[in-house]
């Protein structure tokens, strides 16, 4: 699933939700943030969901170009190292 959009907040969170919803359904484990600039804490609630759903799914997830805001978020949080072994950075 690919987050093509810039800004993700609170308020577009339930639409990706079923996005990626709908990717686990279909198998698709991918979780493409390459368009993200910023996002605020849903965009990481989100995807803490998503790893959790593909896990019980017997899926391997990936988290393709985290933003670096997502990293820090997940550091003030504590979950940097519940999202880290999925991360996968393929631009600079």
């Amino acid at each position: 699933m690919k987050i093509d959009q810039q800004t993700v907040t609170f308020e577009d969170v339930g639409h990706w939700e079923e996005r990626a919803e709908a990717a686990l359904a279909a198998s698709d484990a991918v979780f493409d943030c390459s368009d993200v600039c910023s996002a605020d804490s849903a965009l990481l609630a989100l995807i803490l969901k998503w790893l959790q759903e593909a896990q019980q799914k017997n899926l391997t997830p990936q988290i393709i170009n985290l933003p670096e805001g997502m990293w820090s978020l997940a550091k003030l949080y504590g979950v940097r190292s519940l999202i880290r072994p999925y991360c996968i950075k393929t631009q600079n």
